[in-house]
């Protein structure tokens, strides 16, 4: 077993077990693009991405990170994701590196709506790029889901293009703002607590690239908040689990980083 999953399963099991104590009937902010780095799919179809024209995932050529990109050539070209269980009236941050070469504009177009296909709630969000001149840049943005949200629509594309110009999509991500580490935050009692910052590190360098870690910040964000809930109401434990259990694994993953911390491929 890896490094990565080892650390990952013992997170999972300290949550599971945190889990156990609490009472039934919380709900949390969720929303989290699937398969964020296109490294999971069958030959050009990336998983839990809907294709439109001629969109797909490739693994050649200008890649940010991992061993795939998403790449659309043309008007038509779009991949599509619905998120699911986006909280009304919660910030949330919506980032992407974006490639583009030639005379073509890369978009990530970003929507909320009340329904999935129902309606759309408020204006649509633009994060776009230019001629990179051969990298990758990333775009961000944040976003208050309005009253009524259910979903959010993420659109990967190009506009105005020219002969000869190509656009591609690497590690899109949207989430809650500061919402990933509820238990170090309780636990610190504060959100800027350095250690926080090593977590969501992990986080976005390799729990959400693959499924089992993808699947595991899923049920973090719906199982989280009432755990930080929980142990923020003790002094007591939140001295127990910063000492016991946050600290052990911050210092396991600075120990550690030199393995897991990506680093970006520009080649072309």
């Amino acid at each position: 077993m890896s490094r990565h999953m080892r650390v990952m399963t013992a997170s999972l099991l300290i949550l599971s077990g945190l889990v156990a104590f609490l009472p039934a009937g919380h709900v949390s902010a969720g929303g989290m693009v699937l398969n964020p780095g296109f490294e999971l799919g069958e030959g050009e179809v990336p998983w839990q991405w809907d294709l439109s024209g001629n969109a797909e995932r490739v693994d050649s050529g200008a890649i940010y990170a991992g061993e795939w990109a998403a790449r659309v050539g043309g008007h038509g070209d779009i991949l599509t994701q619905w998120i699911e269980n986006i909280t009304p009236m919660v910030t949330y941050e919506a980032w992407g590196w974006i490639y583009v070469l030639g005379n073509v504009t890369g978009v990530i177009y970003l929507d909320f709506w009340e329904g999935k296909e129902g309606r759309q709630l408020v204006a649509t969000r633009v994060l776009s790029a230019d001629d990179t001149e051969g990298y990758y840049v990333q775009k961000t943005s944040t976003m208050q889901a309005p009253v009524g949200t259910t979903h959010l629509r993420i659109r990967l594309q190009g506009t105005g293009w020219a002969e000869g110009g190509e656009v591609r999509f690497d590690e899109v991500g949207f989430y809650p703002i500061r919402m990933f580490c509820f238990i170090a935050t309780a636990a610190y009692g504060t959100d800027t607590a350095m250690q926080l910052d090593v977590l969501r590190d992990f986080r976005d360098q390799v729990l959400i690239r693959g499924t089992p870690g993808s699947q595991f910040v899923a049920a973090y964000y719906r199982l989280g908040p009432p755990v930080a809930e929980f142990i923020a109401q003790s002094d007591f434990l939140r001295a127990v689990v910063r000492e016991t259990l946050i600290n052990p694994l911050v210092n396991l993953l600075q120990w550690s980083q030199g393995l897991w911390r990506a680093q970006p491929d520009t080649s072309s």
